[in-house]
């Protein structure tokens, strides 16, 4: 059986528990909260540094750029400049790692 974390999903219970604790989430960085739907109609819910949070498609533009890839394992934003930048699912309930 999968981990329904590692592919940025979260049980209710996880997510009722974790929901207002303080600190759980950098309010001052993207973050991938998760990805939901089939697999060729797969939508990403992204939290932007301002606190808004989105609902995005793939191909669809938004501040950071355009999505080309959404999957379970993270999004890939092309960005204005070119380059691709990979927006892997936040860790929840993990260790953020250091660096």
């Amino acid at each position: 059986m999968s981990d329904p974390l590692l592919h940025g999903g979260a049980p209710n219970a996880f997510v009722a528990e974790t929901a207002t604790r303080a600190g759980a989430l950098p309010l001052d960085e993207v973050a991938l909260l998760g990805v939901a739907g089939p697999d060729e109609a797969m939508r990403a819910l992204i939290r932007l540094p301002d606190g808004a949070i989105m609902r995005a498609a793939l191909g669809e533009r938004i501040a950071l750029g355009r999505l080309i890839e959404i999957s379970p394992a993270g999004v890939v934003i092309r960005r204005a400049d070119g380059l691709a930048s990979f927006l892997p699912p936040y860790p929840w309930g993990r260790p953020r790692a250091s660096g």
